[in-house]
């Protein structure tokens, strides 16, 4: 069986974390791996509770940092009180007592946290113990276990194995020996803007609903009286006029219509923004980063990411490429029988083309964070990231403030600074912007 859980990205929020716990419920013990561990029922006020999570932590602290960031951004994570097919959950405790009761036996590794998730499984609700395990990092020594526990003693070097977490062999120790070694190799590079703003125009959540609900009113239009017949053929003559005659062959219902009809809004509003960041990288100056590697060394993976303030909306933009509008539904009505054509024919606005790239955005505790596709750097060599058109509907001073951040797969540490964006009034029509016109 395999995991029910999307391991891409940390486990972060109660959402996240109870669909954890679900998957887990759902899971066998085979579906252990090098990034998780379940534990049915311990204690961590006695030692044997205290013992079996602090060796699950340093057997997750022991990992290689290029084995560890295949999954949910290098996290690991232990959960107490659950296991396949039943929820046993835990009893809390305060985090004053926690950490003293751990750390016997982590020492001076801290790089941790938890927190108690509360899940009702049917039977009222129970908490679940999750311990969310830092990425480990290059340079990292290796972490013992500072405190003998029965048959382990102190200075065992615990690692977590598919499945499993048991004393280190020794081409692991090697390997940790090998991490620790790379201390001093920490990533250099450079993130420089060449150009670029932030374009300041007008709100346009107001005129896009007024846009959008005068086209739901004009498509609505077309379901008439008619719209009270049910599917199928209910009407089957002229009795009730051509209009209801024809709307009786569409093999969609009322309801169906007005789903696909906000479907086409959804996706109709979505070209808009598009057409509006389309507009702001050929209007306005939109911006363009180069990452350099200055040092001799080559690194692996180097991954930027931009944060700015949520004020600020981020669109990666190829400037060869256009809005993709979306297609109108069918006239409700235009069905057809032998012999002839019912309907009014379908169309598409005559600006359509190919569909935009979409980015890697996201948006974070008050912040648009933009995450760049790794790329790999040789010595000296500088590379362009994706174009970014960013818009703000905000008043701003001369500048916008953001921060960038770079790690590398085979490098320990990360770079960050900040990054100061000019901001740039743009004088456009938001309508015409926002309908692929200008």
């Amino acid at each position: 069986m395999t995991l029910n859980f999307d391991a891409e990205q940390p486990v972060v929020g109660l959402r996240s974390q109870q669909a954890l716990i679900t998957a887990v419920l759902s899971a066998s013990s085979a579906d252990e791996s090098r990034w998780l561990e379940w534990k049915s029922d311990l204690d961590v006020s006695k030692p044997a509770g205290a013992f079996a999570v602090a060796r699950g932590i340093l057997g997750f602290a022991n990992r290689m940092p290029d084995v560890a960031e295949q999954w949910v951004g290098g996290h690991a994570y232990m959960l107490v009180g659950v296991e396949e097919g039943e929820l046993h959950g835990v009893t809390p405790y305060d985090v004053e007592k926690v950490d003293p009761w751990l750390a016997r036996y982590l020492g001076d590794f801290d790089r941790y946290q938890f927190t108690y998730v509360p899940y009702d499984n049917g039977d009222g609700t129970r908490q679940v113990m999750l311990v969310d395990v830092s990425p480990p990092r290059w340079g990292d020594p290796p972490y013992p276990l500072c405190k003998a526990y029965e048959n382990s003693y102190a200075g065992t070097i615990f690692h977590r194995y598919p499945g499993r977490t048991q004393p280190a062999e020794p081409s692991e120790i090697a390997l940790l020996t090998e991490r620790a070694r790379r201390a001093a190799h920490r990533i250099s590079v450079e993130v420089r803007p060449s150009a670029g703003t932030v374009a300041l125009v007008p709100a346009t959540d107001d005129i896009r609903a007024r846009l959008l609900s005068a086209v739901r009113d004009e498509m609505l239009e077309q379901l008439g009286t008619s719209g009270k017949a049910g599917r199928g053929g209910a009407r089957s003559s002229w009795a009730f006029g051509p209009q209801a005659y024809l709307s009786s062959l569409d093999p969609r219902s009322p309801d169906d219509f007005k789903e696909e009809v906000e479907q086409y809004l959804r996706d109709f509003d979505q070209a808009m923004q598009q057409s509006l960041a389309l507009t702001v990288g050929t209007t306005g100056t939109p911006l363009r980063l180069k990452l350099s590697n200055p040092g001799e060394t080559f690194l692996a993976k180097v991954e930027v990411v931009l944060s700015f303030p949520d004020t600020v909306q981020a669109h990666v933009i190829d400037e060869d490429q256009e809005v993709t509008w979306p297609t109108r539904p069918k006239p409700y009505g235009s069905g057809s029988v032998p012999g002839m054509v019912i309907g009014f024919p379908q169309y598409r606005m005559d600006y359509s083309l190919a569909t935009m790239y979409s980015p890697d955005i996201e948006h974070d505790e008050g912040h648009t964070v933009i995450r760049f596709t790794p790329v790999d750097l040789r010595p000296h060599e500088t590379v362009p990231l994706d174009t970014i058109a960013l818009v703000s509907t905000e008043e701003a001073e001369e500048a916008v403030i953001g921060q960038w951040r770079a790690t590398a797969t085979n490098m320990s540490g990360n770079v960050q600074q900040q990054l100061l964006i000019p901001a740039q009034r743009l004088d456009v029509d938001i309508q015409t912007a926002l309908l692929g016109r200008g």
